[in-house]
């Protein structure tokens, strides 16, 4: 099944190619105002939301990759002061942690415990021993740590994986019900099959893990972990890359590969062993045809009070939402959110050209504006040297289509990105990682004073402790209902809070209308069900479980 996989198809050696010849040429414009989006005209009217906050405010890392992947992010909060800290690496070597000063101030800390030197291609933060701070899972090529957390944002190894993979991502999600988080170590490797295999290791408690073997496999960019089948436990959507380009054209003959598409793994409970069993059913379910899938964003992107899944893509993007006789159904197209191709003039409406292309990295959602409606920005990487995309950003009115606005975030050679609020002040910032470059945060205006929100923290009693695969849904007074996924994974290199966060509108004459909350509902990992009756807002809420 692999041998295709060493050999290499053409398609996927030019992207290695291309891949090479842009990390030979640098940045690119990525770093120079002067030409950033120089190719590429407004794709929508302008919005004021972000702004480069970068400058002065005391990060300075900048990634360096060997080839077409790019570096660690992972954004939590480490020293229980309630303002995350951000954590970064490089692939050839180079660890940063910097510490939340407050108003959008960093310090880098180098007593922390971290090796400076790792090389790292994932990180994922997640209380692994359920004492209420979050350890560090750091990832390389072959061999990852866990550095268990003493309570202040310094670090000691706890526990060593030597045989973990090539990692791209480290999924922390209780996979066997016991309140402890275990780990999916999603792999990617063009010339080896056994460093391509994905891991799993289950926390037996004390941050010690058990091998559990192989679970599924791939070139896998990210896993995602939902309760598919709504029977209790956690299933994983791992997305795999099968280089294959999509442009998007309707009623085209489905691509075929020889390289494992995406899985869907429905987790069948414990076995005599006590580790869970998985049977893939991504065909059955619809979502077996190959593509070039980056990751897997859970959210209600139809506006139907239920969680669809958005997987970022070569081309095409994809937004699978539930359909009762056939499984999952792409809506992407009808509802705005394929974001196939740039738009400039090198790059036509209808011209085939693989490098017109987004090859899009991650994407995030979240409500910018505070208006009551989720945002979906989309970060993509280049195609070809010194040519880097523009960001692209989706918002929607009252209906559930999209539109395309431009904003501040320019073009970016991006990788990892995560949204959370940064400086305190109740909108969600943006930090994006380069392939090359540096990392980079933006500041969202999204006008906290107007506009309503509430960020959700979750404390699990027989559930892990940060509550990781509940599911948070807010029931507003005018009948929607709006669902998050804490924990839920799918983003490149990288892991964000455990937090749900709702923006929930202007007062009247500001914008769309606030919306009350009637109600937040909490579905724990364990099974029980928390209910909070008129939560305040404007504030983060702590919700204990019963």
């Amino acid at each position: 099944m692999y041998r295709s996989v060493v050999v290499a198809s053409r398609s996927a050696l030019r992207w290695v190619q291309r891949a090479a010849l842009a990390a030979a040429c640098g940045g690119g414009c990525s770093e120079r105002s002067d030409c950033a989006c120089a190719d590429d005209p407004p794709r929508g009217p302008h919005v004021a939301w972000f702004a480069d906050a970068t400058a002065g405010s005391g990060i300075d890392f900048r990634y360096a990759a060997v080839d077409f992947r790019g570096g660690a992010l992972t954004i939590a909060d480490l020293d229980g002061d309630d303002l995350p800290e951000i954590i970064t690496g490089r692939r050839i070597g180079g660890l940063s942690l910097f510490s939340n000063r407050g108003g959008l101030r960093f310090r880098e800390v180098t007593d922390s415990g971290l090796d400076p030197e790792a090389e790292v291609g994932a990180i994922t933060a997640a209380d692994l021993d359920n004492d209420g701070d979050r350890d560090l899972i750091i990832a390389g090529p072959g061999t990852a740590r866990v550095m268990a957390n003493h309570g202040d944002g310094t670090f000691e190894e706890a526990a060593r994986f030597d045989d973990s993979g090539h990692t791209e991502h480290v999924l922390a999600v209780d996979l066997d019900g016991d309140g402890l988080l275990d780990l999916y170590f999603g792999n990617y490797d063009l010339t080896s099959r056994t460093n391509t295999l994905n891991r799993l290791y289950m926390n037996r408690g004390r941050l010690a893990f058990a091998h559990a073997g192989t679970v599924g496999s791939g070139l896998t960019w990210t896993t995602t972990a939902f309760d598919v089948d709504d029977d209790g436990d956690q299933d994983l959507y791992v997305a795999n890359d099968t280089l294959l380009a999509d442009f998007g054209r309707p009623g085209a003959v489905p691509p075929t590969s020889s390289m494992p598409p995406d899985l869907l793994l429905r987790n069948d409970g414990p076995g005599a062993d006590g580790v869970p069993r998985f049977t893939n059913v991504a065909m059955t379910m619809g979502l077996g045809t190959p593509r070039s899938s980056m990751g897997g964003l859970l959210g209600d992107l139809d506006d139907d009070g239920r969680v669809d899944l958005y997987v970022p893509d070569y081309g095409a993007k994809k937004l699978f939402v539930r359909d009762p006789a056939a499984g999952y159904v792409d809506r992407a197209p009808p509802l705005g959110l394929d974001a196939t191709v740039r738009a400039n003039s090198r790059c036509a409406p209808g011209v085939d050209n693989e490098l017109c292309l987004l090859l899009s990295w991650s994407a995030v959602l979240s409500d910018f504006d505070l208006d009551g409606r989720d945002d979906l920005v989309v970060a993509s990487g280049e195609t070809e040297p010194g040519r880097p995309p523009p960001v692209v950003v989706l918002t929607r009115g009252a209906d559930p289509a999209f539109h395309e606005v431009s904003t501040d975030l320019g073009c970016q050679d991006a990788r990892a990105m995560i949204a959370t609020d940064l400086d305190g002040d109740g909108d969600q910032d943006v930090a994006i990682a380069h392939k090359d470059g540096p990392l980079k945060i933006f500041e969202t205006r999204g006008r906290p004073a107007a506009g309503a929100w509430l960020r959700v923290l979750l404390h699990g009693q027989a559930s892990n402790r940060d509550g990781v695969g509940a599911v948070v849904t807010a029931r507003l007074a005018g009948g929607r209902r709006v669902p998050r996924v804490v924990g839920a994974g799918g983003v490149i290199h990288s892991s964000g809070p455990a937090e749900a966060f709702f923006g929930l509108g202007h007062e009247a004459g500001a914008g769309a209308g606030r919306e009350a909350v009637e109600a937040l509902e909490v579905q724990w990992p364990s099974g029980r069900r928390t209910e909070v009756a008129r939560p305040p807002t404007g504030a983060t809420l702590i919700v204990e479980e019963d």
